[in-house]
């Protein structure tokens, strides 16, 4: 398996050597949905496509609902979906009440083998150039 990017200019502002830089940005494809999921699914194992949806309807319902609930869940292939909490700093003990929690927010926490597997990947140059038939403006 292989990433694609793409290379891009980009005017960089802070730093010991501000100025034009070039970098690689990935160029994602897109999403994979529900549907695509379900059929790759479906076809590898010996579940019915129904089934499959099933199964990942509940995974979502049941990951959201430990997760809003304070609990990390962790998928050992994968990694962990971890909740916290960002707050603003009190000066006292007595004055950090709910009211001083910003937002809640969910993390994820590749696992080792998931993290070895990304740091293996392969990176493709992707051409945006368009051919063919341009006219002036």
């Amino acid at each position: 398996m292989a990433m694609d990017y793409v290379r891009i200019q980009r005017n960089i502002h802070t730093g010991a050597t501000p100025g034009t830089k070039y970098l690689a940005r990935i160029y994602r494809k897109g999403n994979i949905s529900m549907d695509s999921l379900c059929t790759e699914i479906s076809e590898a194992t010996t579940m019915s496509y129904p089934d499959v949806l099933g199964v990942l309807k509940a995974l979502e319902i049941i990951i959201s609902r430990h997760v809003l609930n304070g609990e990390g869940v962790r998928l050992d292939l994968l990694g962990s979906f971890v909740p916290s909490i960002h707050a603003n700093a009190k000066a006292t003990l007595a004055q950090v009440t709910p009211e001083t929690i910003r937002r809640a927010a969910c993390r994820f926490f590749p696992s080792v083998k998931f993290k070895t597997q990304l740091s293996k990947t392969s990176f493709n140059l992707v051409d945006l150039t368009v051919h063919g038939y341009q006219p002036n403006a």
